[in-house]
């Protein structure tokens, strides 16, 4: 068997079209290096507030210590909390392997990637000149002192002296490629600390989107009163205001080029270079004054198709439901195979579950000791391995376990399995040799499939606790039976639940039911039966605008009298003030 290099890409939302674009042109340049690489790329950027369970979602980042990575591709512009970006800095450094950072800012121990890419930008600048005529042209760049905007701040003086237009210090300013600093680039036209140009160009789209709001705010309309262009393309038309003239960046080569120089690090040879994707032009929106023409192309209107249908299938199925409803783990990862089809251009899909969980599903299955983790879930499209398995291993052997096909590399994104800090395990995907990222319904499926397993354990618990209680009864048959007819009782209180009718259907006597049911149940089945009717009483208060004398008569109450004088006695307020403070509420 080839010993093959393993590539660790560390990233977030590797849905997001630039983000697995960038991964495509990883997995198309690893492949041709014959090099595996195992995305860990977490369902979010821990963008503040950071919930619990979001929090969490950072524990599949444990993984990057074990030995067997050789290297890491690191996408630090993925996320957006310092503190995970802490953590990340420091976990990748003590691995002791090189790391290749993504267009990033210079690092003190990470090697850096960068896209330069000014002549893109002077093409923009070029289209409002040539184009739209304008002379009066500003420029927004990003954050002072990193390449990406010296770059396009270069290119925007070089174009402008190029067609012999003016210039001065209040013609540029700085940015920070995010939201803030167009806001207050904005609030200076807008108060006329900064004349109004005739256009405005951005060093990527977030700025660009952020300035056409502010200026929006302000009665400025775009591109009407000024034009504004983007650039990168990382923006889709759907979440700017107004859709962004922009040159699309080309992640895929990013990637490809950050593989390549990663490569020749650890190993200290060159890669031969993936063929570089076609040219690509201007998108142009209407931000510049434009009239889109754009058609997209047969190829990608193909896979938009494609996507669309895996989409509808997707939102259309009860998957979520069908997965809450399984009894048992093998019916659960059963369904989960059959349903897995849901994800657009899978190719294989492996659950991993950790021992600590299985023992809570499946206490009376004996595993081998030392042994952490377990996978209980193979298939493959091509249904070859198709079916449950049982096959433990530690969770160190993980990645080595992935990536051990002889026939050529592999590449696996990894999600961790988890509720809160309750860590069940982890699931891994994988689209064969194509070079592509999955979609946002598999972050979707991954969260039905957490909520799955858990409700599965709570499930266990409660069947144990039942189990331990069913040991101190004297009669665990009637009591099984009593606890069927309590649940009924619950669900249909408006129903005629007398004791008599009760001993019917239980064989029983009336002294020894009444006696049986409060020892078993803390309370008389009278005391039940109130209880039950009065929940279903204030919940049809809550939510519905049914008369009182209704809702009486749908508890089963014959009486409205008698339901106005029991619920006041046990809530302690009317039912008309309860009604009453229920709205209030809700205003």
């Amino acid at each position: 068997m080839q010993n093959r290099l393993t590539i660790g890409v560390v990233t977030a939302e590797c849905y997001r079209d630039y983000i697995a674009e960038m991964i495509g042109g990883i997995l198309a340049q690893s492949e041709l290096a014959g090099c595996n690489v195992i995305v860990l790329a977490a369902r979010n950027n821990f963008q503040e507030p950071v919930s619990p369970h979001v929090a969490h979602e950072a524990d599949l980042f444990r993984l990057l210590e074990l030995p067997v990575f050789d290297g890491f591709i690191y996408d630090q512009n993925a996320f957006a909390q310092k503190e995970i970006l802490k953590k990340l800095d420091g976990l990748l450094k003590r691995s002791g392997k090189p790391v290749m950072l993504l267009d990033s800012r210079d690092h003190p121990f990470f090697e850096n990637t960068v896209s330069h890419d000014p002549e893109a930008f002077a093409m923009l600048i070029e289209h409002m000149i040539q184009v739209h005529g304008h002379r009066k042209i500003y420029c927004l760049t990003g954050t002072k002192g990193t390449a990406q905007a010296e770059d396009r701040l270069a290119s925007y003086f070089h174009v402008m002296q190029r067609h012999g237009l003016y210039y001065d210090d209040s013609y540029y300013a700085y940015g920070d490629f995010w939201r803030d600093a167009p806001v207050e680039y904005a609030q200076r036209i807008i108060s006329g600390d900064v004349a109004m140009p005739e256009a405005v160009v951005c060093a990527n789209d977030i700025m660009a989107d952020a300035l056409i709001a502010a200026l929006g705010k302000a009665g400025i309309r775009v591109p009407q009163d000024m034009a504004v262009t983007g650039f990168d393309g990382f923006l889709e038309d759907a979440q700017s205001n107004v859709s962004l003239t922009t040159y699309p960046k080309s992640c895929y080569q990013l990637g490809s080029d950050a593989f390549r120089r990663l490569y020749s690090i650890m190993t200290g040879r060159n890669c031969r270079r993936i063929r570089t994707k076609k040219y690509t032009p201007i998108r142009i929106g209407h931000s510049c004054g434009c009239i889109s023409g754009q058609r997209p192309t047969e190829k990608s209107h193909r896979e938009k198709q494609l996507l669309s249908r895996h989409r509808e299938w997707f939102y259309h199925s009860e998957v979520l439901f069908e997965l809450l409803h399984q009894e048992t783990l093998y019916d659960l990862l059963f369904l989960v195979a059959s349903r897995i089809y849901l994800v657009c251009h899978w190719s294989g899909f492996r659950i991993f579950l950790k021992d600590a969980y299985l023992k809570t599903v499946q206490p009376e299955v004996q595993r081998p000791a030392h042994k952490d983790l377990c996978e209980v879930l193979w298939t493959d499209r091509a249904g070859k391995s198709t079916g449950i398995t049982e096959r433990p291993l530690r969770q160190s052997d993980l990645i080595a376990y992935l990536t051990q096909c002889p026939e050529h590399p592999c590449a696996w994104f990894l999600s961790p399995l988890h509720m809160d800090d309750r860590q069940f395990g982890y699931a891994a995907l994988s689209f064969g040799r194509l070079s592509c990222a999955y979609q946002p319904e598999y972050c979707t499926l991954i969260s039905y499939i957490n909520l799955a397993l858990d409700q599965l354990q709570e499930k266990y618990r409660l069947r144990s606790q039942q189990s331990g209680r069913m040991q101190n009864v004297e009669n665990p048959q009637l009591y099984r039976k009593l606890e069927q007819l309590r649940e009924e009782m619950q669900q249909r209180p408006e129903e005629d639940w007398s004791v008599q009718v009760l001993c019917w259907k239980t064989n029983v006597s009336r002294s020894y039911l009444q006696r049986i049911y409060k020892r078993y149940f803390g309370k008389s089945i009278f005391e039940e039966l109130i209880d039950f009717r009065l929940q279903k009483a204030k919940n049809l208060l809550e939510t519905t605008d049914l008369s009182i004398a209704r809702i009486a008569e749908l508890c089963g109450y014959a009486s409205y009298t008698h339901f106005a004088k029991q619920f006041k006695a046990h809530e302690g307020i009317t039912l008309s003030m309860y009604r009453e403070q229920l709205w209030n509420s809700k205003e």
